[in-house]
């Protein structure tokens, strides 16, 4: 054996050691329970020490090296967390934001302007874009900088609030300027994840013209700058945080999204043609010849499966002839009729398994408020679900439901809720019943099993209708008392539309594993290939076997 040998075997005991004392550490303060498992029992029995007070290598077997090893990472993230606490994190981003767009905002809200309209009013005026333009790159590479540092504790802290309903935005760069959805759907969860809408886009940015570079730029901040005082309030809890996303800082995490969209897109696109493709370069070759709106109009056969936007309406032809000119899809990066679907639905399909793997990271229900990304959201848990029926034999493993199709009623719900008055009912605890309402049953709904899902979906959903149907007397007995949070009467706070549920029982389903064993449509990718921050939620979820499920709120008219 080598010097160098010896010496890497001598580190490595020094760090097995380490390891064992911080395990040892845990047992005295009792914060770790030994299962009743005979084999831990008798590893751990069988630890001996030598004459020089250290422990025996030699008897510590593999067992209780990964116990150790788990120990060891637990404290590091722990270490980490205490190093950065979440607070810190999101008073830094909001102050550099605010630092930078804050005379924007203020000027915003003077002239009573929404951030779409101001945004668009600032990219139109040429003096501005020559000031903010080539400041743009500098901003996203300092915010890549900050999250590159602050992260994965960031991430760790959000992971670990437990107990805590937490509502994962997702489907769209970021919520819709036209509300705040923490107004929205702020008294059914306890916290909203929000992506950060500038590293979100930081792709987008090279892609866009200069107005559109400017306008995406000071939209993102203006919005942003909406949710400030709900993520700074002084909370146990926070009821917004802001996180990165994971893809973004992981190459590796990215690439995977894109490949889990591909495949999604495969199926997608044999319902919307009507003919089986062998693989995603064959669907891409053949929409290649689908060079005009005419050919590409021949070729659909399923129109419903066609879609850009919601609110549009109107025939195929109709639908590509506008998407071809609408400024927001200049993300497509192509005026190409065929490319520009394949682009769009398989840019949406990675973004559906993009807040399935975010909503598993963190605990949480994804949270959508547009139509749009919720249709596309369905879509791929209809997918997942019908890969999982054709292995298991199970059948109707995937439901979407709009819930006020379930009372008796048009949906009203607490939708409207004024900010500071958000803040008050949070620090006075109140109206903390209704949103066990909501909870109750879509947790029931999360953690069924896929053999139990067809049985236990209709008794679901029941107890969902029986929850807002309570929901319904509770919000017209608050209404009648005339109770006021900030001066503002809960009675003025009820919105009426769609409040919808999704949910799939895929087997695998943080974000649709059973794509990766469906050997009839894609090879499964070797272990190697699948990032190691997937192979641990993979890992979760198998013990879990939680089903993925989503959740829409959208005002009527919106």
């Amino acid at each position: 054996m080598t010097t160098e040998d010896t010496e890497d075997q001598q580190a490595y005991e020094r760090r097995v050691r380490h390891r064992l004392k911080l395990l040892k550490r845990r047992f005295e303060e009792g914060r770790i329970k030994i299962p009743d498992d005979e084999k831990i029992k008798e590893s751990l029995l069988a630890i001996r020490v030598g004459a020089d007070g250290e422990i025996d290598l030699n008897t510590v077997n593999g067992v209780v090296r990964s116990m150790a090893l788990a120990i060891e990472a637990v404290e590091r993230r722990e270490e980490m967390k205490r190093a950065i606490p979440l607070r810190d994190v999101q008073e830094m981003y909001f102050s550099y934001i605010k630092n930078n767009f804050g005379s924007y905002y203020k000027a915003m809200l003077t002239r009573g302007l929404d951030p779409d309209s101001a945004a668009y009013a600032i990219s139109q005026n040429q003096a501005a874009i020559q000031e903010i333009e080539p400041a743009i790159p500098g901003f996203l590479d300092s915010l890549l900088e900050f999250w590159r540092i602050s992260g994965d504790a960031t991430s760790a802290h959000v992971a670990d609030m437990h107990n805590v309903l937490k509502g994962i935005y997702g489907g769209d760069l970021f919520p819709t300027y036209e509300e705040n959805i923490a107004s929205k759907c702020g008294i059914y969860t306890d916290t909203i994840v929000l992506p950060d809408p500038f590293l979100r886009s930081k792709s987008l940015f090279p892609v866009w013209n200069v107005e559109s570079r400017v306008y995406y730029l000071i939209k993102h901040a203006l919005n942003l700058l909406q949710y400030r005082d709900l993520a700074l309030a002084d909370l146990d809890v926070p009821i917004v945080v802001v996180v990165p996303d994971q893809g973004v800082l992981d190459d590796d995490e990215r690439d995977f999204l894109v490949r889990l969209g591909k495949e999604d897109s495969l199926i997608h696109a044999e319902k919307l043609f009507g003919r089986r493709f062998e693989s995603f370069d064959e669907v891409r070759e053949f929409v290649d010849a689908l060079n005009s709106v005419d050919k590409l109009a021949m070729k659909i056969v399923d129109p419903t499966r066609l879609l850009f936007d919601t609110h549009w309406g109107g025939s195929v032809e109709a639908q590509l002839s506008k998407a071809l000119t609408d400024r927001h899809l200049e993300i497509l990066g192509t005026q190409h009729p065929g490319e520009m679907v394949l682009a769009q639905f398989m840019g949406r399909m990675a973004v559906s398994n993009e807040i399935l793997i975010k909503s598993q990271r963190f605990h949480g229900v994804p949270i959508l408020d547009a139509p749009t990304s919720w249709q596309y959201f369905s879509w791929k848990l209809e997918y997942d679900a019908a890969r999982m029926e054709s292995q298991s034999g199970l059948a109707d493993l995937h439901v979407t439901r709009g819930l006020q199709h379930l009372a008796k009623s048009e949906m009203r719900w607490l939708g409207r809720v004024p900010l500071d008055a958000l803040i008050e009912i949070r620090k006075e605890g109140a109206l903390s019943e209704i949103r066990a309402m909501l909870s109750s049953g879509v947790e029931e709904l999360a953690t069924v099993k896929p053999e139990n899902f067809h049985r236990t979906t209709d008794r679901v959903l029941d107890n969902i209708q029986n929850a807002f149907e309570e929901h319904e007397r509770k919000i017209d007995e608050l209404s009648n008392k005339k109770w006021k949070f900030a001066g503002k009467d809960i009675g003025s706070w009820l919105a009426v539309g769609t409040l919808e549920v999704g949910a799939a029982a895929t087997g695998m389903p943080v974000y649709g594993l059973s794509a990766l064993l469906a050997h009839q449509f894609f090879d499964v990718p070797k272990f190697k290939d699948i990032p190691a921050s997937i192979r641990a939620l993979a890992d979760e979820d198998k013990s879990l076997r939680r089903s993925p499920v989503g959740l829409l709120f959208k005002y009527r008219g919106a």
